[in-house]
């Protein structure tokens, strides 16, 4: 296998308090996620609900160690599209 190539990019994912995402209720884009940096809590949006009417994610919890700094408790297992390369240029 080859190596993959490596490119230096940073993603950045909207966040606000709360109180500033129910102020401003904007309309997430489909797949576009919104985090509460004081609850630690997100919410996926969908394209059409604003963000008041969309479900948090995951239900009813936060995303805790994932956002404080700490370690996060869930291990994913191997993306193969992510490690294949196929097609890069």
């Amino acid at each position: 296998m080859t190596q993959c190539p490596t490119v230096a990019k940073r993603v950045q994912l909207r966040h606000d308090t709360a109180t500033n995402w129910t102020t401003a209720n904007p309309r997430l884009l489909a797949g576009e996620i919104g985090i509460e940096t004081d609850t630690n809590r997100m919410k996926i949006g969908d394209g059409t609900n604003n963000w008041a009417t969309l479900p948090y994610f995951p239900p009813d919890s936060g995303l805790g160690s994932v956002f404080d700094g700490g370690t996060p408790s869930s291990t994913y297992g191997t993306i193969p599209a992510l490690i294949d390369c196929g097609g890069v240029t």
